[in-house]
């Protein structure tokens, strides 16, 4: 009897620190790369340190050339960038990280964010061909078919959103209706204040 108390509090024990370790997982959130990359206006940044740490983001991968639906979601970001109004740049920030580096210069990048009338608060990233995969790769932009993968052109359309702080992260079709990504945003925004 005494055996069988000491299990069910041990079994207890274990089932409490792993819910306490899921909870902590959970509030730290994705783990990513601190790899350098250059924004449009050429400045060296941290992808963690630099861009993320306690800050609440929103996340695309695109590159200049792409005529599918890099457009379509840039010109749906424009529209979020709107709805945030005075959050932006204050209290929501947006990267756009190419899957071009090799054509997205920081000067490439510089004319294209002028060109799509992207706002203060909106930064366009390049760096290393293997540091922006390992982010594509860690931030869930993926296919599970390798060939599909593998063409940059296939690349999911997706916007990953989050508050580093409070260690609170989703995913969004980059498509969705603005307002709907706005509110979704704003909501995490408020989630530590």
């Amino acid at each position: 009897m005494r055996t069988a108390s000491l299990l069910l509090c041990l079994a207890a024990s274990l089932a409490s620190r792993s819910v306490a370790a899921d909870r902590a997982a959970a509030r730290s959130g994705p783990t990513l790369p601190n790899v350098l990359l250059r924004t449009q206006d050429n400045k060296p940044v941290r992808f963690y340190d630099d861009l993320i740490k306690g800050k609440t983001v929103v996340i695309s991968f695109m590159f200049t050339s792409c005529k599918a639906i890099c457009p379509m979601t840039n010109v749906n970001l424009l529209k979020v960038q709107r709805a945030l109004g005075g959050h932006m740049g204050r209290d929501v920030f947006f990267y756009s990280l190419t899957l071009d580096p090799k054509t997205d210069t920081p000067e490439v990048l510089h004319k294209y964010a002028k060109a799509i009338g992207a706002k203060p608060g909106w930064t366009f990233l390049t760096g290393k061909a293997a540091d922006l995969e390992s982010l594509r790769r860690q931030l869930g932009f993926t296919d599970p078919d390798p060939k599909v993968d593998a063409d940059k052109t296939q690349h999911g359309g997706l916007v990953v959103y989050g508050n580093d702080a409070a260690g609170r992260w989703s995913v969004m079709p980059s498509l969705a209706d603005p307002t709907r990504i706005a509110a979704a945003v704003t909501r995490v925004i408020g989630v530590n204040r």
